[in-house]
């Protein structure tokens, strides 16, 4: 993930160079602005995900994801864009685990979770083909790329034994606090098509790379059950949960064992829910925005004839 963001990173700057020249001679008179909104398919990559890459993300829990977006036009490539959104993501192991040696090591674990998310976001657009006139002499089309920096919410819940959905960042579910409020790199591509002479329709595939592991409140290990309250303990170690409800699963623990009990006397999964055993897998977790932007231009100030 490092090395992708990097070498995103890398070719900006590269690119930017490049193009010095040409955007100092830029007529400043010929820059715009444009007003928009988008609407999106929204997906999670983490902990709970079953997707293979961050290229191919589980679908099925896809999720929906609204936006609106300020864009400036500042040189014959470069646009500026300032863009608010909300989505939702959501995961679970008990819905898109199976029963197979590469995830059955999910089934058992049966967490779950979903989270709204509420983004501002501050980007660099990079067109492939430049334009030097004004809005009504861009491209019919183009290619595009960006990158910038996003601030986002987050607030993860799970779904308890009993139906309701929890809050789980105030449980402290692994013994540690993390913030609700979130940085993420946006990187992403883009298509433009010139709808008319004034509006412009993209599609546009977005990743973003967050600083956190707890979108999904899942990251690092287990913590001794008697560390947590009662709301928490049964949040954090849901393994006992699959075994008493999932006959399947039932008979394949059984298979291996059967349960075993930890060292205050409560049942559990041999490898899962005792305190140092893995629950999640250490990486920081991203989303990915997919979806349509429609935009307008605003028309520059109206220039009246003067009679004498």
């Amino acid at each position: 993930m490092k090395k992708l963001i990097l070498a995103a990173l890398l070719f900006f700057v590269i690119f930017q160079y490049g193009n010095l020249k040409a955007q100092s001679s830029f007529n400043k008179k010929n820059r715009y602005t444009s007003i928009g909104g988008s609407i999106n398919a929204m997906n999670y990559v983490g902990d709970l995900d079953p997707g293979p890459s961050f290229l191919s993300p589980g679908i099925k829990f896809t999720r929906e994801n609204f936006g609106v977006e300020i864009v400036q036009r500042m040189w014959p490539r470069i646009s500026l864009r300032l863009g608010a959104a909300w989505g939702r993501v959501k995961g679970s192991d008990a819905e898109n685990a199976d029963y197979n040696a590469k995830n059955i090591a999910r089934k058992i674990r049966n967490l779950n979770f979903r989270s709204s998310i509420f983004e501002v976001k501050f980007d660099v657009i990079v067109d492939l083909w430049e334009n030097r006139g004004k809005f009504q002499k861009r491209p019919d089309y183009t290619p595009y790329f960006f990158t910038g920096i996003n601030y986002f919410l987050m607030n993860p819940k799970g779904k308890s034994p009993s139906g309701d959905w929890i809050a789980l960042q105030p449980l402290h579910t692994e013994g540690r606090s993390y913030s609700l409020s979130q940085i993420a790199i946006p990187v992403g591509v883009g298509f433009r098509y010139k709808l008319s002479k004034q509006l412009d329709l993209s599609f546009e595939m977005g990743w973003r790379f967050t600083m956190t592991d707890y979108l999904d409140d899942c990251g690092t290990t287990y913590v001794d059950a008697s560390t947590l309250g009662s709301t928490a303990s049964v949040m954090a170690n849901r393994t006992v949960e699959a075994y008493n409800n999932d006959q399947q699963l039932h008979d394949y623990i059984d298979s291996r064992g059967g349960l075993t009990t930890d060292a205050n006397g409560n049942a559990t999964v041999y490898g899962y829910g005792n305190a140092g055993d893995k629950r999640g897998d250490a990486n920081r977790d991203w989303y990915i925005v997919t979806g349509f932007h429609l935009t307008y231009i605003l028309p520059g100030k109206v220039i009246c004839p003067k009679f004498r």
